[in-house]
């Protein structure tokens, strides 16, 4: 008899201590995870679209659709990523925050640079670099064009606030040292009906 009761208070012990768990590397409250919930379900219904600034994806031309929460700022509230595919090793992915209990679109991504903890954003023949400001919105830091852009040449780097100015090639490297898709320790779900 002792042991049968020892036996269902650690398993209501487990289930408690798993209930209250995080999902993902950070906190993610009760309310934010049901309001990531009903946007998961506008894009499984085509309500809501995978798009960045060079294309469009409804959920079923997805290819890998996933999500991740992730925590970009650590202060306990996790941020939703959303992909169309999970499978391609160079993917965009929108980020999502709540403010107000309303899930906003932050901006699409495909890239980080850990050291600098610098976001990206690349298309075509430019790359933007953004900070997260940890209230939900990211503050660009630069725009790297590559030549054949805007008439240049050669390869410009344009930091906000200041003129265009070339970027030498030790430059543009120190600059994009170590830039990797997304932090090693997201944990990418797929997104299924």
């Amino acid at each position: 008899m002792k042991t049968r009761i020892i036996t269902v208070i650690s398993t209501l012990a487990i289930c408690l201590v798993t209930a209250s768990c995080s999902i993902g590397n950070g906190q993610a409250e009760g309310k934010a995870l049901g309001l990531y919930n009903d946007l998961l379900k506008k894009v499984i219904s085509g309500e809501e679209m995978f798009s960045d600034a060079g294309e469009g994806y409804e959920y079923k031309d997805a290819k890998e659709p996933g999500y991740a929460l992730y925590d970009i700022d650590k202060d306990g509230m996790d941020e939703l990523f959303i992909t169309p595919d999970i499978g391609e090793e160079w993917h965009t992915y929108s980020v999502y925050y709540i403010k107000d209990d309303n899930v906003i679109r932050a901006r699409a991504l495909n890239g980080y640079i850990p050291d600098k903890d610098c976001w990206t954003y690349s298309f075509d023949f430019f790359v933007e670099g953004y900070t997260y400001n940890g209230s939900g919105e990211f503050a660009k830091l630069w725009e790297l064009d590559y030549p054949w852009v805007d008439g240049y040449e050669v390869n410009t780097i344009n930091y906000e606030g200041q003129e265009p100015r070339e970027i030498s090639d030790p430059e543009l490297e120190e600059l994009l040292s170590g830039h990797i898709t997304e932090p090693e320790d997201i944990t990418w779900n797929p997104i299924r009906r």
